[in-house]
Formats: C-alpha cells, structure tokens, sequence
C-alpha cells in the first residue's frame, strides 16, 4: 500500500515539474524577447526625448512614455502583417521547422489566441471521444476531409498526453474555450461533468457511438 502511494506520489511530482519547466520555458523566452525589443526602442526615443525641454510627463520620463508608443506601435504594425498571406504563410513554415520544437511552444499558442479572442486562428478546439467505455476531453489539432487529429492530454499537466485520429463524426465538439478545458484538466475534471451534461441536454444525439 505504502509502496503504491509512493509510486503514484512521485509520479504526480515528475509530472508536476515536467509541466512546470514546459510553462516556464517559453514564457522565459517571451519575456527576454520583450526585455531586448524594449532596449532597442528604448535606445532610439531617447535622442528624441532629448529634443523636449520637459523630460517627463505625469511624472513619466519621456523616453520611456516614446519607448511604450513604439512598442505599441511595432505590435500593431506586425499584427497588420500577421493578417497577410505571406505572414502567414512565413509563421506556418517557422512553427513546421522551428517554433514546435520549443517545447509547449503550440499549448501557448493555443491559449494565446483564445486569450485574445482569435479562436478562428486557433488550431486546438475543445472536444470529446468515446475511449473505452469513456467519454475523454481532448484537443482537434489538424484535420482531413474524413478525420480529425485528436490529442488527448493527461491530468493535471495538459501540455502532456497522448495523440490519435478519429473519423469526423466520432468527435464532438464542445461550446467552450480552450482555456476553459485545460483548467478542468489542471482541476482533474472538476466541472467536465457539468459541461458534457449540458451538452448532450442541448443535443440528443451528442454521442455517436464508434464503429466496431
């Protein structure tokens, strides 16, 4: 019994930090970017704060308060970009060769569009399968004419799991976002119940059960 308790103790432990180190390392990485885009900006509004007499306004220092505009104003510059073909056709081949070899670097993504309402641009979306005998929450990453690419994440880590493919109609897709299905399962399912509850009262025929 003992021996039990600490096997699945250090599992859990092992999971928990492994999943810690996926989120850490690309906020980390976010975060010295951000830290280097700033000091280059920060380098070019100083010589123009230069030229005020005023060095502050509201008590900020003009170059930072130039500093902030040009960020603001290089994110809306690549967020115009980020809408064009080319951009995207640049950012896919940059995540296929590059970006999704940081690890968690698609889970961010995922969350990161959500966040900012961009679900259409999101390729995670929150649905369920039929895995023995059980209703599973996952993740519809890719998609066919015929099937979807399903990853299925553990409890509590959902950077972590397993993946499969599903014809199209053994999928179900849930009316919630992908924020919402990870923190059920970083809570271990609490409240997945509820919502396959509320689904399948909104929809009869929510299960189609798999072919043999």
């Amino acid at each position: 019994m003992k021996s039990k308790l600490y096997t699945t103790l250090m599992k859990y432990i092992r999971a928990t930090l492994a999943g810690g180190l996926l989120f850490l390392i690309p906020v980390t990485v976010c975060i010295f970017v951000v830290i280097k885009v700033f000091k280059i900006l920060g380098s070019i509004a100083r010589p123009v704060a230069d030229l005020f007499p005023s060095g502050r306004v509201a008590g900020i220092g003009l170059a930072t308060v130039f500093t902030i505009f040009l960020f603001l104003l290089v994110c809306l510059i690549a967020g115009l970009f980020m809408r064009t073909a080319l951009a995207k056709k640049i950012i896919r081949k940059l995540e296929d060769n590059v970006l999704v070899y940081i690890p968690g670097y698609s889970y961010i993504r995922a969350l990161s569009s959500d966040s900012l309402g961009a679900a259409e641009n999101s390729t995670w979306r929150p649905c369920t399968i039929f895995v023995d005998d059980n209703e599973v929450l996952c993740f519809v990453i890719d998609e066919t004419e015929n099937f979807y690419s399903v990853f299925m994440p553990s409890a509590p880590i959902p950077t972590s799991g397993s993946v499969c493919v599903r014809k199209k109609e053994n999928v179900h897709f849930l009316s919630m976002s992908v924020r919402e299905a990870s923190f059920i399962i970083r809570q271990f399912g609490k409240g997945g119940a509820a919502v396959l509850e509320s689904a399948k009262t909104k929809n009869e025929n929510f299960f189609i059960p798999p072919e043999e």
